[in-house]
């Protein structure tokens, strides 16, 4: 496996544990991580957070199977869909899929 598709996976995993922590407990992911550090998060209103989530579960598994079919740039447009789930870790997503595009080329 090359450095590209493992970011682009890992990224795709991140994204989808937001979406599910983001449907679970109708907060953010970063908002868990921002108050086990101390740091205050605004409040969103828990529909957006729904909506968001459903479409970062959707982006981070779609993360996961273009990654696994080598398609760079499929891998890329769903990894800015699972970076809707207020995470943005799951940039690794997109970071990983130029880098499989450039290891193609």
């Amino acid at each position: 496996m090359s450095l590209g598709k493992n970011l682009a996976m890992v990224g795709g995993a991140l994204a989808f544990v937001a979406g599910v922590v983001s449907l679970a407990t109708q907060k953010p992911l970063a908002y868990h991580l921002f108050n086990a550090i101390g740091i205050p998060f605004p409040e969103i209103k828990s529909i957006v957070i729904a909506i968001l989530g459903i479409i970062g579960i959707i982006g981070g598994l779609g993360t996961i199977y273009f990654a696994n079919k080598g398609d760079a740039q499929k891998t890329m447009i769903a990894g800015v869909a699972g970076l809707l789930a207020p995470c943005g870790l799951a940039i690794l997503a997109i970071v990983g899929g130029y880098l499989m595009q450039k290891e193609g080329k």
